[in-house]
């Protein structure tokens, strides 16, 4: 429930996200790929729930482009595998890495390939009979979503174009993102009540939707 409350909240283009003026605002990096459908693989990296998975998805979303969520803590080599299998499906499909800098080492060596010159190499068959085949795949974009930029491999980080930092935010836009939320929970909140809670969310969006999700079921 929670999850999918998440995925609610979430903006559904560029012009939907609040703050963040450096990349998404009118000129800047994000704004001008997005505009000029220009994409390249980019690190979003910054404090957990400061938006950095929302501005991945509002990416793909205006875009119309089809996009796929995976964890570096929980997916697996052979959930990469497919997701980039289906790659080939979908022309321009994104794929959005949550802790991308915990990725294991047979996973990068997948995405090695797939990102710099969009093959992805398949090793059939075991010990001495076995073999490898390189396949093309279609231009996609990674989007890598970090806590910890300064983790990441130099190999890995390199065949990024763009690396980005999310910025905390000020208390007027996190009262914009709280009177936001309000209105898509159907929650009636003055000013006043938004500014207090904007205040205690030290500047993260996730902390100000969940104060403000505890304050209505509080007031229930």
């Amino acid at each position: 429930m929670e999850e999918l409350l998440s995925i609610k909240l979430r903006p559904k283009s560029l012009k939907d996200i609040i703050g963040q003026e450096h990349l998404v605002g009118e000129n800047k990096v994000i704004y001008n790929l997005v505009k000029n459908k220009k994409l390249f693989s980019m690190i979003l990296y910054g404090h957990p729930g400061i938006g950095k998975t929302s501005i991945a998805t509002a990416i793909a979303e205006e875009l119309g482009m089809r996009y796929r969520n995976l964890n570096a803590v929980v997916n697996n080599k052979k959930d990469f595998d497919t997701v980039i299998e289906e790659a080939k499906l979908y022309d321009g499909l994104i794929v959005i890495v949550d802790e991308i800098h915990r990725l294991n080492k047979n996973v990068e060596e997948i995405l090695y390939p797939a990102l710099e010159d969009f093959t992805l190499d398949i090793v059939i068959g075991k010990g001495p009979t076995s073999k490898s085949i390189r396949i093309d795949l279609p231009k996609f974009t990674l989007i890598g979503a970090t806590t910890k930029a300064g983790s990441l491999s130099t190999p890995l980080r390199d065949r990024f174009g763009i690396v980005n930092r999310l910025e905390l935010y000020d208390i007027n836009d996190l009262k914009k993102i709280v009177k936001r939320t309000a209105q898509i929970l159907n929650v009636n909140i003055d000013d006043t009540s938004a500014e207090e809670i904007a205040r205690r969310s030290r500047g993260t969006p996730r902390i100000a939707n969940r104060l403000l999700k505890r304050v209505r079921d509080y007031a229930i």
